[in-house]
């Protein structure tokens, strides 16, 4: 069962019995350095001449990747940022996430298991895109084989941006989320997550053999 296949948080839920709660994922880091009046022009043209909402993929080319693109670059010396690579725990939990953000391996720039999945809510449907987020999020805390690292969760039609966090058996969804409209409450939320992931990218040790 690929991750593509669920349609809800719902189905994610009651198949591996996560509690489910809402309530703040991470307080804002308002001290995050804003987006700059260069970038913001920038959505504002794509916005304006790209009609991102005319295609199922055009939001993500447009304005969700340009958007965490943007975020993760202030990080990039710890945190790697890929997108549609392949994210495998067993035959129910596997596929090809939209974007996810993992550590600086040792190694270079590859692959590791990740702190932050992202999710495209396509044709704006958000329940559909949280069902697969989460399941992605899922995989991403049984490969680390930890249960008390936090792993994050974006939910993005492009112009609005939910917030999510598992930890234990326990996934709580932030009520509401930011939009392009308020970039300064974006970009603080945002570079919320990717501080808590880079932390624990500089924290990191191997898991015990």
């Amino acid at each position: 069962m690929a991750f593509t296949s669920f349609k809800s948080t719902d189905e994610v839920v009651k198949k591996y019995k996560i509690r489910i709660r809402s309530g703040p994922v991470l307080p804002p880091a308002t001290d995050s350095p804003p987006f700059s009046p260069a970038f913001l022009a920038e959505l504002e043209f794509n916005l304006t001449y790209l009609r991102p909402t005319r295609s199922e993929l055009g939001a993500g080319e447009v304005l969700l990747f340009p958007i965490l693109r943007e975020v993760w670059k202030t990080y990039y010396e710890s945190l790697c940022l890929f997108t549609h690579e392949a994210l495998e725990y067993d035959d129910d939990l596997c596929g090809f996430p939209d974007y996810f953000v993992c550590r600086l391996s040792e190694y270079g720039r590859i692959v590791e298991v990740p702190y932050l999945l992202v999710a495209e809510a396509r044709l704006d449907d958000f329940e559909k895109a949280w069902g697969q987020c989460l399941a992605t999020m899922l995989a991403a805390a049984k490969l680390h084989g930890r249960s008390n690292i936090p792993i994050y969760g974006l939910v993005s039609n492009g112009w609005a941006w939910e917030f999510g966090v598992l930890l234990h058996d326990e996934f709580t969804r932030q009520l509401g989320g930011y939009t392009v409209s308020d970039p300064g409450s974006l970009a603080a939320h945002m570079h919320a997550v990717f501080r808590a992931c880079r932390d624990q990218a500089v924290a990191y040790q191997p898991a015990a053999a």
